[in-house]
């Protein structure tokens, strides 16, 4: 819970100040002007292969909410935090939560066209909550790495429409202490200082 608090208030002292005096990025051409700061409400499908021994892979559902500060058109600073459950892994009434709290950079293809691709690569901490015999609590490292695509909708939301990344962890399993894991996420935006 304290690397959860330390995050938060990480992501808290860099992003208020730029979303109470957001400003618009002029972008040129003849598309809309590009926030300064959006904040991102994801649904989250986790592909992981946590548990000790073999993949023994299984699925959570989750979200995550993402902080965006675009500091030019086409780069940007992010923050990541993603929480995942699953219960009942592999009928061992075995329930795990996996935390991810990543921060990176973002590189944003912006072009005239209304569907924006884009890439990041995230580097942070991982945390795995597991109720099988005694409670767990572990925290070690984590990275991310893929890109989406996004769209404007109306006024200052936006849709992520797809985010695919690969997301490696060295959570201890008694085993090897890595995760290859899969995430997939959808969700809306909404951006401070569009014009």
């Amino acid at each position: 819970m304290m690397h959860f608090r330390s995050a938060l208030l990480l992501v808290l002292i860099f992003a208020l100040p730029w979303a109470l005096h957001a400003q618009a990025i002029s972008a040129g051409g003849s598309y809309d002007s590009i926030p300064r700061l959006e904040l991102g409400a994801n649904y989250n499908y986790f592909h992981a292969n946590a548990p000790p021994g073999q993949c023994g892979c299984f699925s959570l559902n989750g979200g995550s909410g993402t902080v965006l500060l675009n500091v030019t058109p086409v780069w940007g600073v992010v923050a990541d935090i993603m929480v995942g459950h699953a219960t009942n892994v592999d009928n061992s009434l075995q329930n795990i939560t996996i935390f991810n709290y990543l921060f990176g950079a973002r590189y944003t293809r912006r072009t005239e066209k209304r569907f924006v691709p884009y890439a990041e690569a995230l580097f942070g901490g991982a945390k795995e909550d597991v109720n099988f015999q005694f409670t767990i609590n572990r925290n070690a490292f984590g990275l991310a790495a893929g890109g989406g695509v996004s769209t404007k909708l109306k006024g200052k939301f936006g849709l992520t429409v797809a985010q695919i990344d690969y997301v490696y962890t060295q959570i201890p399993n008694a085993k090897n202490d890595r995760q290859n894991n899969i995430r997939i996420a959808t969700g809306v935006t909404y951006g401070f200082g569009y014009k």
